[in-house]
């Protein structure tokens, strides 16, 4: 069975909008729009040993397939994340 992930509050710093728009053409809010408050969003967990936890989480955008790089706050509201990237899937 495929994992989902609840999304209730996706956080975006302006270092990586910055990054996300220049690297790979994509607008911050394209990707909120995409994963924030979407049910049975498929992901896993990638334990990364310099970077900690993530989830990569499937998604499409402009019809593109792509991962979503998004890592657990320590926010009082569960369900909260950092996007810390999102790339195209070939």
């Amino acid at each position: 069975m495929v994992q989902s992930i609840w999304v209730a509050r996706l956080k975006i710093s302006r270092a990586v909008a910055h990054k996300i728009s220049t690297r790979h053409g994509l607008h911050a809010n394209e990707i909120r729009d995409a994963v924030q408050c979407v049910a049975g969003l498929p992901f896993r967990w990638d334990d990364d040993p310099e970077r900690g936890r993530r989830a990569v989480v499937q998604t499409v955008i402009r019809g593109w397939k792509m991962a979503i790089v998004l890592y657990p706050t320590n926010d009082a509201l569960e369900d909260t994340y950092n996007l810390g990237s999102a790339y195209r899937i070939p």
